[in-house]
């Protein structure tokens, strides 16, 4: 398959809501904004520590891969640090499994090691994904285990940059 992956830019916070939509397992996008601790990951795109890449085919978006920083008392399900930004991740599900995430995940990691002394991520632990974290080097955070949402353990994965 023939994509572009390009940086997410301020106006693109249509394209980070898309695509918070699926990596939240949500119905849709009115869903994640009435939810104000899904719509922080999207809120205001492209503000201090933001960074992040879109997969397009065509002129459509089909995945994303971003980073925010949490800072003060607002804190995202894989908060660790003040200066360890979060990771969101989603590929449309008719474009899973064709190795868009990974090329995702590789380029965001290629550029956050040049500003960040490691990335986090909070994962259901039932997601196929986790095995595309493991694989790139993320580990868990032991203790970080919880009864996310929607019933089910989600835990927490860092990836450290050495």
């Amino acid at each position: 398959m023939n994509f572009v992956i390009r940086s997410l830019m301020v106006e693109d916070e249509s394209i980070v809501w898309e695509m918070l939509r699926y990596a939240a397992h949500e119905s849709s996008i009115e869903s994640v904004r009435q939810q104000p601790y899904l719509a922080r990951y999207a809120l205001n795109w492209g503000r201090m520590g933001d960074l992040g890449y879109v997969a397009i085919v065509d002129t459509s978006p089909i995945g994303a891969a971003w980073l925010r920083l949490w800072l003060g008392e607002d804190k995202g399900f894989g908060y660790v640090k003040d200066e360890i930004p979060e990771l969101a991740i989603a590929v449309l599900p008719d474009y899973r499994g064709q190795d868009i995430g990974t090329k995702l995940l590789t380029q965001i990691l290629g550029t956050a090691k040049m500003k960040y002394p490691a990335i986090s991520l909070s994962v259901r632990a039932n997601n196929p994904v986790v095995r595309l974290y493991a694989r790139t080097g993320f580990m868990k955070v032991p203790g970080s285990e919880v009864v996310n949402r929607a019933g089910e353990v989600s835990f927490n994965m860092m990836y450290e940059f050495r």
